[in-house]
């Protein structure tokens, strides 16, 4: 018998709880209370301060090949509901501007952050010449 495919609610709220349980793991090892040592009593925690607001996701628009638009929709499709995969276009362009603005740090500016813009300079808006 085959179970039935997963919704992007049950998808999502699997990633959200991977990322949490990743992140639990993580402070327990910098807390020194990973496998193999005992754990120390729990103790009362000060009050935690409170969590800053998640970044705020802003709309953005670039011109793009048609190949690579076909192909970005194709790969949302297929693996959204695989591990590995992205539930949106938006999932995966952001990844991808991720990975090459790390690339793009790494090579000119030795990781750090690019300086911001001048005030008063745009960017053109126009799509590229074909």
């Amino acid at each position: 018998m085959t179970t039935p495919p997963k919704t992007r609610a049950e998808i999502l709220a699997e990633r959200l709880a991977a990322r949490n349980e990743a992140e639990r793991e993580a402070a327990d090892s910098e807390a020194g209370t990973g496998a193999g040592q005992a754990e120390e009593p729990a103790k009362p925690q000060a009050e935690v301060p409170p969590q800053p607001a998640p970044e705020k996701r802003v709309k953005f628009q670039a011109y793009v090949l048609d190949s690579v638009q076909s192909e970005a929709r194709a790969i949302v499709y297929w693996t959204n509901n695989r591990p590995g995969g992205y539930a949106s276009l938006t999932e995966l362009a952001e990844a991808a501007l991720i990975r090459e603005i790390d690339r793009m740090r790494e090579q000119f500016t030795g990781g750090e952050p690019f300086p911001p813009m001048p005030e008063g300079r745009s960017l053109p808006t126009r799509p590229p010449a074909a």
